[in-house]
């Protein structure tokens, strides 16, 4: 089901790229959403939600398994500081766009609340949530991504002490795949904009103020052009993962460092470090050629030394970026955390799994080293679909008992770390 879900992502984002757009609109605009609602709806089933009954449910559960709520089986869940932060996209059969539902599951009384809703929605980036100062950012692009047509990438805050929505304009050309981080009370996103030329760009959103600048620029097409794959901030470093297409010779994949007024310090080549090495699904040129070039779903750096790099293909590494040496190598059976607390990295199908493999593994780093973290599911799921941490060190881990997915299957344990 993921190899399916990663073809699916490169085929739009290929489509998406080689699409001819028209030029972008540099006007913004920021509004809240007059479908927004501080209503509860856990009781009122008719009060805003997609469905008044969906199809089958998710349960919430604690660490010692007790119930907490249960949620739309559909939904998209990330930790948040304040319980579950969901989405509800459900495209009728033959159809690419669907009103999204954001909704957030409040762990202190149980509530389900709505958010609001987006129109017309075709992608969201779920894989780049992020949470900043109680407020959740997603990126999410209206219109039909496999279409010919321009389709515009807006930038949702949701707030979760006033259980309110706003959503700004970022692009009206824009690819479905972007990404985003946070530098110093600021939300800087990478977008892949259609128009002539195409480029990729870097946008701060200033939350103070609400306004939204382009900051950085790379031209995508012509000879040895560039397209960003990845962006991570720290308090004193912007990093941008690039990809550089050569003519007639092998690309290069860099990490890119900023300063926080985004002078570039330093640029690394990773392609020796990352794809030297034979890795699952990686064991010839074509294939080093193909994963250099896959999109990326996890990218991090820490302490501006240690880099994490997934794509959405089979590559997974973790590297020292001072001694050379990779501290980390698998194939498309690990993936990394997500939301905004410290990543962990983590084995996710039992599926594929040998007999004497530690299926139960979660791996953080630590002084360097990696180090195992194992949780026990509180009932008999024991297949990890996805983890998530808030900022304050609340965890969201799905369970499931099916790979791929069955209807109904899935266990979302939440909990905070002391």
């Amino acid at each position: 089901m993921r190899k399916i879900i990663s073809i699916l992502l490169a085929f739009t984002f290929i489509i998406c790229m080689s699409s001819g757009c028209k030029s972008k609109n540099n006007d913004t605009s920021s509004a809240k959403n007059p479908q927004a609602s501080d209503k509860d709806t856990s009781e009122d089933p008719d009060s805003g939600t997609p469905e008044s009954e969906p199809p089958y449910y998710s349960e919430i559960l604690d660490k010692d398994g007790k119930l907490l709520g249960r949620i739309d089986g559909r939904a998209s869940v990330s930790a948040a500081d304040e319980g579950v932060f969901y989405s509800v996209f459900a495209p009728a059969e033959n159809e690419s766009t669907a009103p999204a539902h954001y909704h957030l599951f409040r762990a202190s009384d149980g509530k389900d609340i709505l958010l609001g809703t987006l129109e017309d929605q075709g992608y969201e980036t779920i894989y780049s949530r992020m949470e900043m100062n109680g407020i959740v950012y997603t990126l999410a692009l209206t219109g039909n991504p496999y279409d010919e047509e321009p389709d515009s990438l807006w930038l949702l805050a949701f707030d979760l002490k006033t259980e309110k929505m706003e959503k700004v304009l970022v692009s009206e050309n824009a690819s479905p795949y972007a990404a985003m981080t946070a530098i110093n009370g600021k939300v800087l996103i990478m977008v892949h904009e259609f128009g002539s030329p195409k480029c990729d760009k870097v946008y701060e959103f200033d939350v103070s103020s609400g306004t939204i600048r382009e900051v950085l620029s790379f031209s995508s097409e012509g000879e040895n052009s560039d397209s960003l794959r990845g962006v991570y901030a720290d308090a004193e470093h912007l990093y941008l993962l690039r990809l550089t297409l050569k003519n007639g010779m092998a690309d290069e994949l860099y990490l890119d460092t900023y300063d926080t007024a985004y002078t570039k310090s330093s640029e690394l080549s990773l392609r020796e470090l990352i794809f030297s090495e034979e890795y699952h699904g990686v064991a010839s040129p074509d294939d080093e050629k193909a994963e250099i070039g896959m999109i990326v779903s996890g990218f991090a750096v820490w302490e501006d030394r240690y880099l994490y790099y997934e794509n959405f293909a089979v590559t997974r590494a973790l590297l020292d970026l001072k001694t050379g040496k990779n501290l980390f190598a698998s194939d498309d059976n690990y993936s990394l955390s997500k939301g905004s607390g410290m990543p962990f990295f983590y084995f996710f199908d039992l599926g594929q799994a040998e007999p004497d493999q530690d299926i139960a593994g979660i791996y953080e780093l630590k002084n360097g080293a990696v180090e195992k973290k194992t949780l026990t599911p509180p009932d008999t799921r024991t297949m990890i679909r996805n983890i998530s941490v808030s900022p304050d060190g609340t965890w969201l881990v799905t369970y499931s008992d099916s790979a791929p997915r069955d209807a109904g299957t899935d266990a979302l344990v939440l909990w905070r770390e002391s």
